[in-house]
This record gives structure tokens, C-alpha cells and sequence, in this order.
């Protein structure tokens, strides 16, 4: 992986569940700060970045893997919310290149069911929509070098997850300096394969 600046551990000992919420706690205020120094310009440049690049990225898989034509792929996504890397322009470049976007839809009891990026009524696909992706975008607060994600805490795509196929390559969309050494760990969370910062592109960690 490329060395760029990262967040300090804000809380290096102790419990798990309690490091886990001073990482969230430290994640969430510095992106806060963050969207508010980006402005509209550096907002939108992350957004051209990051489609450029994981659109590139997706291109190179499939002709690796004997799928040429995009129109036969099937890529998770989401939609951020305000304070979240800008993703919006990387759902839609992919959509414009002809292939099936999934975007997700909140369940009660923490599941997520999923809807297709082009279908403007959203109508719901079922939780297991998700087995059919060849390539998953995440979201993620955080990813150490080992792959380990930090999520939001609800433990939604910890249980989504499980219904994809293997090998399916995961990708969590972060800013730049939220790829960090080590995070704390419990045994449900789930592990990536590959970040995708504006900076850096999309980069493999821990097997890739």
C-alpha cells in the first residue's frame, strides 16, 4: 500500500466495543471538519476522482477475468450521506457503462435489502439480490492494512455479506487518510480487500 497520513488511534488499550466508539467518535468529527474545509470545488473533485478511479478499476477486473462486456456485471454500491466520500458520480458512471447497480434499502432488525440504481421507484430486490454482485463498493469509517472495516456499528453489511459469492471483490470507499495501521476487532467484523481513496485509487490490503 501507498503511505499517506492517517488518523491516530485515539484510544490504543482498553475494551474492545470501547476502542471501537473513540475510533467512530474520531472518524465522525474529522470528517465533519473535513466537508466543511473541502467546500463545493474539492467535493466535487473527490467525486471525479473516485469514479474515475473505481470505474478504471472495475474495467481492468472484468477483462481479467474474461468479462469484457461490463453490461453483464452486477456492482454493489450506496448512496453516501453528507459526510461520506462522494460516490454519487462513481454509481452513476458505472449505470452509463451498462452495468447493474445495486444500491441498498434499510430493513428493520438491521438487514438491508437492495434496489437497482436505475429504477427510480425503487422497488425492493430481497436481501439476497446482493449473492448476484461480481464486485461490492462499501461503505466504511476506517480500514486497517490487515482489511479489517469499521462500520457505523449497526453490523448491517457484517450480516449482508454473507450472501455474496466467492471470490467477490470488496471495496470500501474512504478518504484519504482513513486507511489506517490497526483498528481494534471483534469477531463478526468483516474483512475488505481493497480501499479506494481519491488519492491512491483502489489499493489491495491484506490479501487483496
Amino acid at each position: 500500500m501507498r503511505a499517506t497520513p492517517v488518523l491516530p488511534d485515539p484510544s490504543p488499550s482498553g475494551p474492545v466495543a470501547e476502542r471501537k466508539a473513540a475510533w467512530r467518535a474520531l472518524v465522525r468529527r474529522t470528517r465533519s471538519e473535513l466537508v466543511q474545509t473541502q467546500g463545493p470545488a474539492g467535493r466535487a473533485r473527490q467525486a471525479e476522482l473516485l469514479a474515475s478511479a473505481g470505474l478504471g478499476w472495475v474495467r481492468r477486473y472484468a477483462a481479467a477475468t474474461g468479462r469484457p462486456n461490463l453490461t453483464g456485471l452486477t456492482v454493489a454500491a450506496y448512496r453516501p450521506i453528507r459526510t461520506e466520500p462522494q460516490v454519487d458520480a462513481l454509481v452513476e458512471s458505472l449505470v452509463r457503462a451498462g452495468m447493474t447497480v445495486l444500491l441498498p434499502l434499510t430493513l428493520p432488525a438491521g438487514a438491508l435489502d437492495w434496489t437497482r440504481a436505475d429504477d427510480p421507484a425503487g422497488r425492493p430486490l430481497g436481501p439476497r439480490a446482493l449473492g448476484g454482485a461480481d464486485v461490492a463498493f462499501l461503505p466504511a469509517l476506517a480500514v486497517d492494512r490487515s482489511g479489517l472495516r469499521l462500520g457505523q456499528g449497526g453490523g448491517y453489511y457484517d450480516r449482508a455479506l454473507s450472501v455474496l459469492a466467492q471470490p467477490v471483490p470488496t471495496i470500501a470507499v474512504l478518504h484519504d487518510h482513513e486507511v489506517v495501521p490497526v483498528l481494534p476487532a471483534e469477531g463478526h467484523d468483516i474483512r475488505v480487500g481493497f480501499t479506494l481513496t481519491a488519492a491512491a485509487g483502489v489499493d489491495p490490503v491484506g490479501t487483496g
